[in-house]
């Protein structure tokens, strides 16, 4: 440095430190709006997954409620006696199907099938379905699919999840909820029920059941008013698979597509894995598309018999875009700012600094050469200013 001229000297300081204040100040802003931004969707992430959660363990409750109130109707105690007797007239097996093709049965159900199918279309059930308690005969189906008239004590659906429900509903006295498994009377579809037993004169003598719609759990995981881009919400199961369908990956995915191929459509994130383990928490994790995502999550409970994982997300890449375009954008204005520093620096050195220093220069050479008897005249300095240069001169 001892051979750059002063000029150039004071540019780079005055430059240099213009370029470390700038580095510094965009750092700063772009960190703080970084983790403003990520707190407030941290923050709007909690609130959207606890008003679904909520949502989804209201809605729960209240199918409770529904099947409690049906099972005390006169409604389902007249079908559950008339289907009765005529199980008795007809002599049914315990290992034979319920025989519901029967001129007798038919006549028995029809009074009654506008009622349930009524019931079953304003509550946005699935399926109601009435089993004989003792033999698990299924006397009525109001979908009326390959599990109407099966019998679930020993034949093809003995170990299917109405089956369970059947029998659970028994054993626990109460109503109780059975996981979602695909069912093979609903096209392989996975199928979610509610069962509760039936009480004429005290004793067991039925087991109501609701088949629920996944389209009523969609309906509240889907509502995306005020949602980012990629935000979204969904549901898993202790299976890791879906329990609803994912916005964001619709093929593989989905509910559907979920337990049709476990290896491609199951979610198995750190977030899952805690919110399953019954923890809450909200952190940034990799999820199930390999994309780093802001997550909140806990369990959500169902009845009293099991808990799935309730899930929001958005993309980090989606929360930081404001936070990367400010950097940009004081990037481009510290680049301008600079460039005008520079040209004023230059001319406001040039003019109070360089330009009187060769001024002195000059009278000092001039001054010099009089003394070695070079010239007979002296350069005179005129003096205007009272600083360094001016007390030189």
């Amino acid at each position: 440095m001892k051979n750059v001229a002063i000029k150039t000297k004071i540019l780079l300081i005055g430059l240099s430190s213009l370029i470390l204040l700038g580095v510094i100040l965009a750092i700063i802003s772009v960190k703080y709006s970084k983790d403003v931004l990520m707190q407030e969707s941290f923050d709007r992430l909690q609130t959207v997954k606890d008003i679904k959660a909520h949502q989804l363990e209201v809605f729960f409750q209240e199918r409770i409620a529904d099947i409690k109130v049906l099972a005390k109707s006169e409604n389902i105690k007249n079908i559950i006696n008339d289907l009765t007797e005529t199980h008795n007239e007809l002599s049914v097996k315990s290992t034979d199907n319920f025989p519901v093709t029967n001129e007798m049965v038919k006549d028995e159900t029809k009074p009654h099938e506008d009622f349930f199918q009524s019931y079953m279309n304003d509550y946005g059930y699935y399926d109601i379905f009435v089993i004989c308690a003792q033999h698990g005969h299924v006397m009525y189906s109001a979908a009326k699919e390959s599990d109407y008239g099966a019998n679930l004590s020993n034949g093809s659906l003995k170990d299917s999840a109405l089956a369970d429900a059947w029998k659970k509903a028994k054993e626990l006295k109460r109503p109780v909820y059975v996981d979602m498994e695909p069912y093979a009377p609903s096209n392989g579809a996975p199928a979610m029920f509610l069962a509760t037993p039936v009480y004429i004169d005290g004793e067991i003598k039925s087991v109501l059941v609701f088949q629920i719609s996944d389209k009523s759990i969609n309906d509240i995981m889907k509502f995306r008013e005020g949602f980012g881009e990629s935000e979204e919400t969904y549901l898993v199961g202790a299976d890791n698979l879906m329990r609803s369908d994912s916005f964001l990956d619709p093929k593989n995915h989905t509910l559907i597509a979920s337990f049709s191929n476990p290896d491609k459509g199951s979610v198995d994130t750190e977030a899952t894995k805690e919110a399953l383990e019954g923890k809450s928490g909200a952190k940034i994790i990799i999820d199930y598309n390999n994309n780093p995502v802001l997550s909140v999550y806990s369990p959500v409970k169902i009845g009293e018999d099991f808990k799935w994982a309730i899930m929001a997300e958005i993309d980090e890449a989606e929360v930081l875009l404001t936070p990367n375009e400010i950097r940009n954008v004081i990037a481009l204005a510290s680049i301008l700012l600079i460039i005008l520093i520079g040209i004023a620096l230059f001319t406001f050195v040039n003019s109070m600094v360089v330009k009187p220093l060769n001024v002195f220069q000059n009278g000092l050479l001039s001054f010099f050469k009089y003394l070695n008897k070079e010239t007979e005249d002296t350069q005179e300095l005129i003096v205007d200013r009272k600083d360094e240069i001016g007390l030189m001169s």
